[in-house]
């Protein structure tokens, strides 16, 4: 795991809630600010995709009722708004945000 992203999972929530595997078992959903944007790594994107870039940013964290505990990434947006559509794009109409 990269360190961003385990540093994300140990951060507080700026908006949380939940969502419905299956449109009825409760799972968690968060939204983590961070300043570091994690790049792809790959050698054959433009390098502001591939490498890591220091800008404020959120990623999207979810868990999943048949994959054991953890957080698992639901992606990374330059906004709130973004963060918020994105999770609600991957997770289903039905998430409930509780902040």
């Amino acid at each position: 795991m990269h360190p961003v992203l385990h540093d994300v999972d140990h951060r507080p929530a700026i908006k949380q809630g939940l969502w419905f595997y299956g449109g009825v078992t409760p799972c968690h959903v968060r939204i983590v600010r961070h300043h570091t944007l994690v790049g792809t790594g790959d050698t054959d994107d433009p390098p502001d995709l591939a490498n890591d870039r220091a800008v404020e940013c959120f990623y999207v964290r979810f868990d999943h009722p048949h994959s054991g505990p953890g957080w698992h990434d639901g992606g990374a947006a330059l906004s709130l708004r973004e963060a918020v559509f994105m999770a609600e794009r991957r997770l289903g109409p039905l998430v409930s945000w509780s902040d």
